[in-house]
């Protein structure tokens, strides 16, 4: 008896010291955050077909037959909506957030993984009201938001550090996203491109069981459904890269346009001055008396891209709802309504595809297959460029078919379509309306702290400089017994002429006949990259890319004297002491 208590007694220690592990740990952590996520986001899209059935179903069943005006109650019902969530919005929303994936970047980037805690409870009730009611608008977007807020709470009960919440916040994220498409690594991906934006190997093992756990949760809740019923793709000819190439040229132009007419309807309705409360009521009774017309442009339009992928709709309908989506979705979200662009993106993006495809098949029916393989790609290609995030796009779009042949043509499409887009403007959607916030993500970090930093702090006051006129030979003998590895050169009044390198004079330094003749003059670069004291460390990383320096003089700026040496390695150094050091948001 003796025995079997001190084995269960050494068990019981080990599997303390086993769980205690820190990675071990985060897992458990990550699979708690999984589950409980898929569960939230299955409630979600339940609350999304509650809203929809209270205000269509029903009310369209107690109608007469004969009643020849009812479609006209559209605009009402995506009004009313609107007006609920426009009250949400003004009494509950102090911080206005929108619902959409910028909302968990910045969180991760610029707030350390904290994200307030009512958007837990308050982005599913508002943005099922919108999305139910006919607001154009995805569910994605707000999935990925339950999922960073569920993944902060974690964080705080577990009480984990800034770094640790972060990454937590990112599990929640992942698994948002894979719940929400039924894709577990579509969702890991997003988190590290978008999310996150930086690949850590200490990251990567707890969203894979978020992410996989919280798809598990959602296909035992939901079953195990794909989101789009797709048919068959093969690629029927080598000629047809050359048409997806030209899909993702179509595709960055449309989503130009986009990103065009979603702030133009920002801006609009902020110049306009309307109450809080009636933006989204204007907005929504735009949109409802569009969606009379075009009905298929309202809510998310899962189904209009179900009928697009297999063939069910006229090519003339689908050209027309690109233009129709991307209008009804710029009111929608500009006018305050809550949702994400994920899905409306996907609807442009299968639309176009669909009538792009259908177009080339009827007139090279040997070398291309049906309209709904170029809406499948159409609908990647689009998306890669509205969140700039085309690996995630590009793995998602092979999770939805199945089918390895999709993936050279999405490749080929993302990248067309971003080169496109990029021509005209260098943000997404998202992080130009960080950039609008005063928020610009460097390397997936917020660099407002890289802006808040001054070079004058940073830099090293005591630095080496060199004498235009010192000999060859003394520049070696002064170079070889100094630490530095670049030294301004300067004139006889203290002016920097240019600047010399270890580097730039390595391969002369065994050349004796030299030694004499050579100046230091003649060694410089003339044509230096300076800083000033006044910039901050954001300009200063932007210049040290310029040339991939790692070093750069920084000079007063009337008399082009060198006053101090700043070194890339102690602006990295000084960022990271300011982001470790930064206090965390309230919570509410």
């Amino acid at each position: 008896m003796e025995k079997l208590v001190g084995w269960m007694y050494t068990g019981i220690n080990s599997l303390k010291r086993i769980l205690l592990q820190e990675h071990v740990f985060m897992v458990i952590v990550a699979c708690a955050t999984g589950y409980t996520v898929g569960i939230c986001v299955v409630l979600f899209k339940w609350m999304i077909r509650t809203v929809r059935v209270l205000f269509y179903s029903n009310f369209f069943a107690g109608l007469p037959a004969e009643l020849s005006f009812s479609m006209l109650w559209i605009p009402v019902m995506v009004g009313l909506g609107g007006l609920l969530v426009g009250l949400m919005n003004h009494y509950l929303n102090p911080d206005k957030n929108s619902g959409s994936v910028s909302e968990p970047m910045k969180w991760a980037a610029i707030d350390q993984g904290n994200a307030p805690y009512r958007e837990i409870w308050f982005r599913p009730i508002a943005s099922a009201i919108t999305i139910g009611s006919g607001g154009s608008a995805g569910r994605e977007g707000p999935s990925v938001v339950i999922g960073a807020a569920i993944g902060s709470l974690v964080g705080g009960i577990i009480k984990a550090s800034s770094e640790r919440r972060r990454m937590i916040l990112g599990c929640g994220s992942a698994a948002g996203m894979a719940a929400a498409f039924n894709a577990p690594l579509g969702g890991i991906i997003f988190a590290i491109e978008v999310i996150l934006g930086d690949f850590n190997v200490n990251v990567f093992s707890p969203l894979i069981f978020s992410s996989v756990i919280a798809t598990a949760t959602a296909r035992h809740l939901e079953g195990d459904t794909p989101a789009f019923s797709l048919p068959v793709y093969t690629l029927v000819s080598n000629v047809e890269i050359f048409f997806f190439v030209l899909l993702g040229v179509a595709g960055g132009l449309v989503a130009a346009l986009f990103y065009k007419a979603y702030f133009y309807c920002g801006d609009y309705f902020k110049e306009k001055k309307l109450h809080p409360v009636a933006m989204p009521l204007v907005g929504g009774v735009v949109v409802g008396f569009i969606g009379i017309i075009f009905p298929d442009a309202l809510s998310n339009g899962y189904e209009s891209m179900n009928k697009v992928i297999n063939g069910q709709m006229l090519w003339t309908l689908a050209l027309s709802l690109i233009f129709v989506k991307i209008i009804t979705t710029s009111i929608t979200l500009g006018s305050g309504g809550s949702g994400g662009m994920y899905a409306p993106a996907l609807f442009i993006g299968s639309m176009l595809g669909g009538v792009f495809g259908t177009g080339l098949h009827n007139f090279f029916p040997a070398y291309t297959g049906s309209g709904g393989s170029y809406a499948i790609v159409g609908m990647g290609a689009v998306m890669a460029v509205v969140g700039q995030m085309p690996l995630t796009n590009i793995i998602m779009t092979f999770e939805l078919t199945n089918n390895y042949h999709i993936i050279l043509p999405i490749m080929v499409a993302c990248i067309s379509s971003i080169a496109t887009y990029s021509a005209f403007y260098s943000n997404s959607i998202y992080t130009e309306k960080l950039r609008r916030m005063g928020i610009t993500l460097w390397h997936g970090r917020e660099s407002a702290v890289m802006a808040s930093i001054k070079v004058e702090d940073v830099m090293q006051r005591q630095f080496e400089t060199i004498p235009e006129n010192t000999k060859f030979r003394e520049v070696v003998e002064y170079m070889a017994k100094s630490k530095s590895y670049y030294f301004p050169c300067v004139d006889a009044g203290g002016a920097m002429t240019g600047i010399i390198s270890v580097q730039d004079i390595r391969e002369l330094m065994l050349d004796k006949e030299l030694a004499d003749v050579v100046v230091a003059k003649d060694l410089t670069t003339h044509k230096v990259i300076t800083l000033l004291p006044e910039e901050n460390l954001n300009d200063a990383m932007e210049k040290f890319s310029i040339k991939d320096l790692d070093e750069l003089p920084v000079i007063s700026g009337g008399d082009n004297k060198v006053i101090g040496m700043l070194k890339r390695k102690d602006a990295i150094s000084a960022y990271k002491k300011a982001t470790a050091k930064a206090s965390g948001t309230r919570h509410e």
